[in-house]
């Protein structure tokens, strides 16, 4: 864990609620703010929402909802009535496995409720990180649940500029070919797809996918709006500065931007 981190215990009072992808559903979000500090993070608008973190960047900290599980079982008993056709998504805006929930044990305690409750709901998670491997026996235990690891490179030079402190790709490989032996569904999010490909090598990624047997690969492109450039261009600019040139060129270039995108869907 980085020494500079700034860790909060926090109370919450609500646990989920609904989401807000296209799809629907509802959302929970064991922490606020990530560990992870990826530079691209498109969750920093976040930040308004946190208590004392005017002046600290995004990813220098993290808020721990401490009461999060009986938060949650209190809503999910109360006479409010949750459609059970819904999804649950675990980590739409935070990493739910990020390095502090080694500690805290708070994404495993929303698992215990929502198993112990018996609820119905499919259950979503999204996480970059290998942690969720010592929650095994719990997932197994839900009759419909998948798990999202977001892969977008498999260059580590890369990801060590962009996604500090998250785990390492060939970690996320790794554990995510352990969930699919062990029978639980799979999907990998390749977002953001880079513009670049030493960054983002589709093929060689989609080869690394087959051999573990991921049931579906999401993509997105880079959301360049709210200032989310910056902290690629800083990331990058003195070991990377022709790469980020490049993909510059192609973020702020609409007709670039679609060619390129329409070229690699084909």
């Amino acid at each position: 864990m980085p020494s500079d981190l700034k860790v909060n215990e926090i109370s919450c009072k609500t646990a989920i609620g609904k989401c807000g992808f296209p799809s629907g559903g509802y959302s929970i979000n064991p922490f606020l703010g990530c560990g992870h500090a990826c530079v691209y993070c498109y969750a920093r608008f976040m930040k308004r929402f946190s208590s004392g973190h005017t002046n600290d960047e995004w990813g220098s900290f993290v808020d721990v909802k401490m009461n999060i599980a009986n938060a949650l079982e209190k809503q999910l008993t109360s006479k409010k009535k949750f459609d059970c056709n819904q999804m649950i998504f675990l980590g739409t805006v935070t990493d739910p496995f990020q390095f502090l929930e080694k500690k805290y044990l708070i994404s495993q305690q929303v698992l215990s409720v929502l198993l112990s409750l018996k609820i119905k709901n499919p259950i979503s998670i999204l996480t970059k990180s290998d942690l969720i491997l010592r929650d095994l026996n719990q997932l197994l235990e839900f009759k419909s649940i998948e798990v999202n690891f977001t892969i977008n490179s498999l260059n580590q030079d890369f990801i060590n500029l962009v996604e500090p402190n998250a785990p390492s790709v060939k970690a996320r490989l790794i554990a995510a070919k352990k969930l699919v032996a062990a029978g639980i569904k799979t999907n990998v999010m390749l977002g953001p797809y880079w513009p670049n490909q030493d960054f983002t090598d589709a093929q060689k990624l989609f080869e690394e996918f087959s051999k573990i047997g991921v049931s579906e690969i999401h993509s997105e492109s880079f959301n360049s709006t709210g200032g989310n450039f910056s902290g690629v261009e800083n990331a990058l600019k003195n070991k990377f500065p022709v790469e980020l040139a490049s993909m510059k060129e192609i973020l702020f270039n609409k007709t670039k931007f679609y060619y390129f995108y329409n070229q690699t869907k084909t």
